[in-house]
């Protein structure tokens, strides 16, 4: 059997977060249902990490300034009369980004990665608030090439950002060649398929042939057919990961995952799946499905379904969903630890793929994740550092108000130290408006002194509006 664990991707997004002096990758987390014990898979983890974490450098100032794309970018369309860009109808994304048949065959698949991650995913440490795009990886030794979805059009302003290492040094000045093809690393590509809906490419192996052509346009934007071919899964060689991967996203200013108050990219990224035909989602779910087969075989894998394009889990008065602490600022810029928290309940999980671990436990509440990409700011949850990737059991209480057991995802089943902890928490439903809710949350060593106790200097508040 073909063995696919899943490993977590924690790629840069649009106009999402986030640099930081300290960077703790989650990619090697892989939850491999051949692992003997939980300490051979934190070993087999730091050796990925430490391979992921050269790409995560390079990309940190990349997503840092994806927020200020998100606002130019739109600014500037605001400017340009949209009549002289989009001179035909659109309907839907009708191509592939890539050959789904070529990405999840045998050949191209990785041993503890998954050819595809969906849009709905919140087992990703260093996107708690839920990344909301796919992961396409390859392990193919045969390029690997991406396309542009729909027909697009692609403006100098924001259209294309590059974030890898420099393509040449100063004794050099000639792109790197991959394919037959000159390149740029690592870049990000935005491109509007209508005045409502913009498609996106992260960590792409840019063909440099479009970047010179936008930026050769005597106008501010050139058109890109759909099906043209823009370049590859490819990694920078530098970064030395065993996979090569791209983020693949879409957002729709018409749509409002109702997240926030404010206006946010957090609210616009939709599931990809629903803008292509019908042609293509058949062509995608054909393919997924030796994959999928093996996933529920498997039985370890907590969010499979391509198909979900639930955005928004935040349940008004209750624990669930994405909580941002009060006392810090730019949680998707940064994620500094605590920053943001995400608690996906049992029954949000896929449970056709995640049987194995439901039956080992049985009274198992959610997923419960912690930010820590960065350093602290402002008051911590607990000594140390987050955890990142918990198991959450609610003992006593209700989702409103009770005390819940947490335990690491991942633990050494060798180490004496106890590494259970038990969170008191109280929401405050101020309105039938969720995103005016708070949460007061205690950590405590043990359950009787989170029950008898009441919540003092050490509580922290969350809010669900991002700071």
């Amino acid at each position: 059997m073909f063995l696919i664990p899943l490993v977590l991707l924690t790629a840069c997004s649009g106009s999402e977060p986030s640099s930081s002096n300290e960077i703790d990758c989650d990619r090697g987390n892989a939850n491999h249902p051949e692992c003997v014990s939980d300490r051979k898979h934190e070993a087999n983890s730091d050796k990925h990490e430490a391979n992921s974490n050269k790409h995560e450098a390079h990309s940190n100032k990349h997503e840092a300034d994806s927020d200020k794309h998100g606002v130019d970018s739109h600014k500037h369309e605001a400017d340009n009369d949209k009549s002289e860009m989009f001179t035909w109808d659109y309907s839907k994304l009708t191509h592939a980004p890539v050959d789904f048949s070529e990405l999840m065959a045998e050949t191209s698949r990785c041993s503890n990665y998954l050819p595809i991650q969906p849009y709905f995913n919140h087992f990703i440490v260093n996107h708690t608030e839920g990344p909301k795009k796919w992961y396409l990886a390859t392990c193919s030794d045969e390029p690997l090439k991406v396309f542009m979805p729909a027909k697009v059009v692609v403006q100098k302003r924001g259209g294309i950002n590059v974030s890898g290492p420099p393509a040449a040094d100063a004794a050099n000045t000639t792109r790197p060649v991959y394919d037959g093809h000159e390149v740029i690393y690592d870049t990000q590509l935005w491109a509007r398929a209508s005045e409502n809906v913009m498609v996106f490419f992260m960590h792409l192996t840019l063909l440099e042939s479009i970047h010179s052509s936008l930026m050769n346009s005597e106008e501010e934007f050139i058109v890109i057919e759909a099906g043209t071919h823009i370049g590859y899964i490819k990694n920078h060689p530098s970064y030395e990961m065993e996979h090569q991967v791209i983020d693949f996203g879409v957002e729709d200013n018409q749509f409002d995952a109702g997240l926030t108050a404010s206006e946010s990219w957090w609210n616009q990224r939709v599931n990809p799946f629903d803008y292509f035909t019908d042609e293509i989602k058949e062509s995608l779910k054909a393919s997924y499905q030796p994959v999928y087969r093996e996933l529920i075989e498997q039985g370890t894998h907590p969010f499979t379904d391509l198909e979900d394009s639930r955005a928004n889990l935040n349940s008004d008065g209750e624990i669930w969903g994405t909580w941002f602490k009060a006392d810090s600022s730019g949680a998707f810029r940064s994620a500094a630890a605590w920053s943001v928290i995400h608690v996906t309940k049992t029954q949000d999980l896929s449970a056709e793929t995640y049987w194995k671990t439901l039956e080992e436990h049985p009274d198992l509440s959610g997923i419960l994740l912690e930010s820590k990409r960065s350093p602290l700011v402002g008051k911590g949850l607990y000594e140390g550092r987050p955890a990142g990737r918990n198991r959450i059991f609610i003992e006593s209480g209700n989702p409103t108000i009770g005390i819940a057991k947490v335990i690491p995802y991942y633990s050494d089943p060798f180490s004496t130290d106890s590494t259970t902890a038990y969170w008191k928490y109280s929401v405050d439903a101020k309105s039938a408006n969720t995103t005016d809710d708070t949460v007061v949350i205690e950590v405590f060593a043990d359950q009787q002194a989170a029950q008898e106790s009441e919540f003092s200097d050490r509580a922290v508040k969350f809010q669900r509006e991002p700071r």
